[in-house]
């Protein structure tokens, strides 16, 4: 991903904003773990880059994957849950966000039958107890 702002179409929809198509990715200044997902007049996401949090992510979200995927070009994002602590924020590996900023199309991709829920902690226990 570059540093700069670029405007995704979302196909499908995101689940729930399906009124929604159009948001701004936009990279967040000096910190290549994360990026903002912004819908004018409409919600705001915190995304993660998966593998910086979640060691062996991306090879397994390949397998549930369809097989027309190709992961040239596509950047992988998870949604954060923030919280009111730093150590509790969450993220969503059920549903990654899939992006393709060569054809600026992204598209949220439940990985059904998988043992990934919507709330795994971005900092394990052990740094937990050192942030925020």
């Amino acid at each position: 991903m570059t540093d700069a702002a670029i405007t995704l179409e979302m196909d499908p929809p995101l689940p729930g904003f399906e009124e929604i198509t159009s948001f701004t990715l936009t990279p967040v200044p000096d910190n290549p773990c994360f990026a903002w997902l912004e819908a004018k007049n409409g919600p705001q996401f915190l995304l993660a880059k998966p593998e910086f949090f979640f060691s062996g992510y991306l090879q397994q979200v390949k397998t549930y994957l369809p097989s027309n995927f190709t992961s040239t070009g596509i950047s992988v994002y998870v949604i954060i849950t923030l919280a009111d602590r730093i150590q509790d924020m969450t993220a969503n590996l059920l549903a990654p966000l899939l992006v393709d900023t060569a054809s600026k199309r992204a598209g949220q991709h439940i990985l059904y039958d998988s043992a990934f829920t919507t709330r795994h902690y971005l900092f394990p226990p052990e740094k937990r107890r050192q942030c925020g």
